[in-house]
Order: C-alpha cells, then sequence, then structure tokens
C-alpha cells in the first residue's frame, strides 16, 4: 500500500520540467553550450562536450535558483521563461551578485535535446 501511494506521488509530481539535456545553437564561433539538469537538483555545464561548471539548482514555479561552482559560492536567481511547448527556456536575473554568470546566463538561450 505505502509503496503505490509513492508511486502515485512520483508520477504527479514526477521530474520538474527542467531535468534533462539542454543546449544553446552553435555561437558565430561554433561553440554549443550545454547543461544537464539532474532530478537530484544538481548539474553540471560544458561547453563543446567539455565541463566548465557545476552545481545545484532549485526551480520553484518560474523562479529558478543555482550555486555554482564559481562566483564565490555566491547563489544565483532568475526568472525561467519556457516557450516552444516548453522545449526551450531563457532566463531573466532577479538577484544575482556574480556579474560575469548573470552576463552569460541572461543570453542564453537553451533547447532541450531529445
Amino acid at each position: 500500500m505505502l509503496a503505490a501511494s509513492v508511486l502515485a506521488v512520483l508520477a504527479v509530481t514526477g521530474p520538474d520540467k527542467l531535468t534533462g539535456k539542454w543546449e544553446t545553437k552553435p555561437s558565430p564561433k561554433g561553440n554549443v553550450t550545454g547543461v544537464v539538469f539532474k532530478e537530484d537538483q544538481s548539474f553540471d555545464g560544458y561547453v563543446n562536450k567539455k565541463p566548465f561548471t557545476s552545481g545545484n539548482y532549485q526551480l520553484q514555479d518560474s523562479i529558478f535558483e543555482l550555486t555554482d561552482n564559481g562566483c564565490n559560492g555566491e547563489p544565483g536567481k532568475y526568472r525561467i521563461i519556457f516557450f516552444s511547448n516548453n522545449d526551450s527556456f531563457r532566463l531573466q536575473p532577479i538577484d544575482d551578485p556574480c556579474e560575469e554568470r548573470k552576463n552569460g546566463m541572461s543570453k542564453l538561450v537553451m533547447g532541450r535535446v531529445k
């Protein structure tokens, strides 16, 4: 009975719509930025399939918060905007003291990799 209840809750809540692999289109220089968001709310970021960052995230409604291995451990807070049937997203900064991360994140448009 307990197992059925747990499975029912998981079926309803499931992983958030961010879980999975996302990538940008190639930049003018040919670089592709990607992120894998995991169900345990951790993520790994890469450029041209080479790791460059990792950390943890939270997604509550449209508020996306992250802490990565840069920016002296300072967290960043963004509004996530999904579009194209939730297969793409972009981020609007709400509060991020790390200017370099904020500038990079504000330019990203990510698409789900299927």
